[in-house]
């Protein structure tokens, strides 16, 4: 579902949509993930600048609203309208929903007992995942979701990674340690993993990236 509007823009890029807006979306007092589709320059507050001087773009972007209904237009989206640092009316030709953000755990209980942290942290990662999940779909250059093919090489890969590594850690005795609860190997595994974890997380593309591949595949 989509709504259309002309918004007023300040110099550092926030626009606000309206409460009505919001409510026909399901946005009034949420955070969520949106995409922009269409968005042209409709007048510029600055008597130096016309309109008709500006490059004739159209963009398309997807950025966060918090639960006051304010959007922040992206630096390279504005760069590309030629309105970075101005104020300016913008036509949002449609506003789509992408996800909505959940609101975080309310807080570990002060007894700090293993279940809360958990919990805590599995919310934490199921809703940077879930993000994720967003912007690659959105992102123009990225196969996503992956085809049958390209899964079964990735699981294929990652299963014989597994095996290698399980037969040079029981020929050194590692895999003995760890199942005696060796405090030095078990430390050693955290860290290897979370090692893993953060060139996995490097390797995926952020909310700018998702932006500038739709602002370099917009339509003509």
């Amino acid at each position: 579902m989509g709504e259309q509007t002309i918004r007023y823009m300040n110099e550092r890029g926030s626009v606000t949509i309206d409460s009505e807006i919001r409510e026909v979306l399901d946005l009034k007092d949420k955070k969520a993930l949106v995409r922009l589709r269409e968005i042209q320059v409709v007048k510029v507050e600055d008597d130096e600048i016309d309109v008709e001087d500006l490059p004739d773009e159209t963009c398309r972007t997807i950025s966060r609203i918090n639960n006051r209904g304010i959007v922040r237009i992206d630096e390279e989206v504005r760069e590309v309208l030629g309105i970075n640092g101005r104020k300016a009316m913008l036509k949002i030709g449609d506003i789509e929903v992408a996800k909505i953000v959940d609101e975080p755990l309310s807080g570990v209980r002060s007894s700090i007992i293993p279940i809360d942290i958990g919990a805590f942290y599995a919310r934490t990662v199921a809703e940077w995942s879930q993000r994720k999940d967003v912007l690659l779909r959105a992102h123009r250059n990225i196969e996503y979701p992956l085809s049958r093919s390209t899964a079964a090489k990735i699981i294929g890969t990652g299963i014989l990674i597994a095996m290698v590594a399980a037969v040079l850690l029981s020929q050194n005795g590692a895999l003995e340690a760890l199942a005696t609860g060796d405090r030095i190997e078990w430390t050693s595994m955290t860290i290897a993993l979370t090692f893993g974890v953060i060139m996995i997380i490097q390797s995926l593309p952020d909310r700018k990236e998702t932006v500038r591949s739709l602002i370099e595949n917009s339509p003509e």
